[in-house]
């Protein structure tokens, strides 16, 4: 007999956009009440660990504070400076500060809309436009930076396997850092234009990720690019999951506690998986809950674990969105082209992993 929860997960990765789009506005407003009701009940019940919590964000280290805020920083710039790269690759004279403005724009954008994916992609080409980038490559850069998020995060996780101290894990880790060293080198000696390894790696995908791929590869080829021109690009991708690591452990510092790297690991892989499972306003509620319990279980006291939590969250998400919400209408207060831009012009893409990084 078929597992119903695989057959109605099938069912939905298999969909159309428009019908996933049409599942999530339906299941939004449940979740959001499911949050409302649980933020009641802990404001309700739970007020002397709320005050222990505030104390300790009042009395928060202020060194650490200051390396939170620089570490963001870094991170935006990681994701600008990516951006950059590609955009290099793609023949065009891109500026990282100009890149890390418009990232912080289109951060603000996600946070306004609903399910922010495909409205930053948006924003994306049409700002890219402005500076005289087609919406080919614009959208082609946008292609190269989801598939070297990827790539980093697979990389995290292996490396979360290897900290776990589970021998079977720790020999699972090795083995994938063994085959990711080979897997680059392989990629590093490929010759211009030439994909046929990636391509074989490609069939042992799963049907919509191998069509994904490979028309992906079908643009990459048009623009003479090499397997070899991704490792910049997951470089800075990897510099900006470094960054995420290590503002979560600022955040916990900050707060009182020294937190062990396998924990930092363990928060970080869940927080990126709710935020997958729980896409609105980049899994609000799924990815304090798994970020709060993922230290707990680390040996992180629990008014600490949602101190350090609050913190990631002000300044990772919060704090950028709201900072690149302003820009935007700034921005747009001064050229208003993109109000006359036609949907129908620019090609839906998958960006919600850009959120992510902020």
């Amino acid at each position: 007999m078929t597992n119903p929860i695989r057959r109605l997960w099938n069912d939905y990765s298999t969909a159309s956009p428009e019908s996933k789009r049409r599942v999530q506005r339906a299941l939004t407003p449940g979740w959001l009440v499911i949050v409302a009701v649980l933020a009641v009940w802990v404001l309700r019940n739970q007020q002397d660990q709320l005050r222990d919590i505030v104390d300790r964000l009042k009395t928060a280290n202020r060194n650490w504070l200051v390396a939170v805020i620089v570490i963001e920083i870094l991170s935006i710039w990681s994701v600008a400076y990516t951006y950059k790269l590609t955009l290099d690759r793609l023949g065009h004279k891109a500026s990282t500060a100009y890149q890390f403005d418009l990232h912080l724009q289109r951060t603000g954008v996600n946070f306004a809309a609903p399910f922010g994916g495909a409205a930053t992609a948006y924003v994306y080409v049409e700002r890219m436009k402005r500076v005289g980038i087609n919406r080919q490559d614009a959208l082609l850069a946008l292609i190269m930076r989801t598939l070297s998020v990827y790539g980093a995060t697979v990389v995290v996780i292996v490396l979360t396997a290897a900290l776990s101290g589970r021998p079977l894990f720790v020999i699972g880790a090795v083995i994938g850092l063994v085959a990711m060293i080979l897997g680059l080198i392989a990629l590093a000696r490929q010759g211009q234009g030439d994909w046929k390894t990636i391509l074989r790696w490609a069939r042992r995908l799963p049907q919509k990720m191998q069509r994904q791929l490979v028309n992906a590869i079908d643009q990459f080829k048009e623009h003479r690019l090499t397997p070899a021109d991704f490792l910049g690009t997951v470089a800075t991708t990897l510099l900006t999951r470094i960054c995420t690591l290590a503002m979560i452990y600022a955040c916990v510092r900050a707060v009182g506690f020294t937190p062990d790297l396998y924990g930092i690991f363990l928060a970080y892989v869940a927080s990126f998986v709710a935020a997958r499972i729980i896409p609105v306003l980049y899994g609000m509620g799924a990815v304090e809950g798994s970020l709060t319990l993922s230290l707990q279980r680390s040996g992180v006291p629990a008014d600490i674990a949602i101190g350090a939590t609050l913190l990631f969250r002000f300044f990772d998400f919060f704090l950028p969105s709201l900072i690149g919400l302003a820009m935007y209408a700034w921005a747009e207060r001064k050229n208003p082209s993109f109000r006359r831009l036609s949907v129908e012009r620019v090609p839906t893409t998958s960006q919600r992993e850009e959120a992510e990084d902020l």
